[in-house]
């Protein structure tokens, strides 16, 4: 089966959108900010790229067979990501494998292939990326505001996974406050990570009503410009982390003021040290292993032993 599998990275583009409802209702789909990504198998997935090339669609990154599970295992692992290692890929590919599990299309070959996909990952991430897993968006966020002493309350703006996530590293630092645009999710987050909910929309013209704030943490994107010059002349130079993509945040001002953008937590994420840098290089071999074992079976794989003399 895995020999018809097929990854397709859309990148930025927003085609799969277009698609014909019953042929992106046969595709596993998963968007991040990075990237979208479009599984099939077989006939599925040629038809998918027959539709893209036949309406001008090109540049796409196609994967096929074995080198389509390698693709996603180092996607899944965060080996393909702008964070390198980081840890909220695995989130996002199991929440969208949840959505599509549920759908009344469920293609049970590909669910098994992606649920091996997953436990794949997770045995990775274990073995040789556990202790790169800090790098997270979320854990470069707590990592600012404690580098930068901040105590007291911390605002979130956002309810999606990723605010979800950096509640999980503060909630027993800071008392955590809430908001967003989906009242539905707001409560839930507010619920489960025992924090206040904030009206929205804020006051983005002079920070009224969020003096009592230390930090904002805004893990929100959008085109438009949600915190602009005059907010942040309001704001005092206290901390303010963004983790939107697009940018939501609009001023001259920079870390020094206590603004960080997603490209400053990049440059704090990719500081490795050699004995990291060998992990993910172990981590990318081990891989290429398990993509083997999958695929072409065991000992076809490693048929000298080759894999007991990488690291002996």
């Amino acid at each position: 089966m895995y020999d018809t599998l097929t990854a397709i990275n859309l990148g930025q583009v927003t085609a799969s959108n277009d698609l014909p409802p019953h042929l992106k209702a046969q595709l596993f789909e998963m968007s991040t900010c990075q990237r979208r990504l479009l599984v099939g198998l077989g006939v599925w997935a040629d038809m998918a790229l027959a539709f893209f090339n036949d309406n001008g669609i090109h540049g796409l990154s196609v994967y096929h067979g074995s080198e389509a599970y390698t693709y996603l295992l180092e996607v899944i692992t965060g080996l393909k990501s702008r964070l390198l290692g980081e840890s909220e890929v695995a989130g996002q590919f199991k929440k969208a494998y949840d959505n599509y599990k549920s759908s009344p299309n469920f293609n049970s070959v590909c669910g098994q292939i992606l649920e091996k996909l997953m436990k794949d990952g997770k045995e990775i991430k274990t073995k040789h990326l556990q202790s790169i897993g800090q790098y997270s968006y979320a854990g470069l966020a707590k990592r600012v505001i404690q580098n930068h002493s901040v105590t007291g309350s911390v605002l979130i703006v956002g309810t999606g996974q990723l605010a979800q996530d950096a509640a999980k590293l503060l909630q027993k630092h800071y008392d955590l406050s809430f908001t967003g645009r989906n009242s539905e999710k707001l409560e839930a987050i507010c619920k489960e990570f025992n924090g206040t909910a904030v009206a929205w929309p804020l006051n983005f013209i002079n920070a009224s009503g969020l003096e009592d704030f230390a930090a904002i943490i805004n893990t929100i994107g959008a085109e438009e410009v949600l915190f602009g010059s005059s907010f942040f002349e309001h704001w005092n130079n206290k901390s303010f982390v963004d983790l939107g993509r697009p940018s939501v945040i609009q001023t001259p001002k920079g870390i020094t003021e206590g603004v960080y953008r997603l490209a400053d937590l990049l440059n704090l994420g990719q500081r490795f040290d050699e004995t990291k840098l060998i992990q993910v290089q172990k981590a990318h071999i081990a891989i290429e292993q398990l993509t083997q074992k999958r695929v072409f079976g065991a000992f076809a794989a490693f048929p000298f032993g080759w894999e007991e003399l990488q690291f002996a």
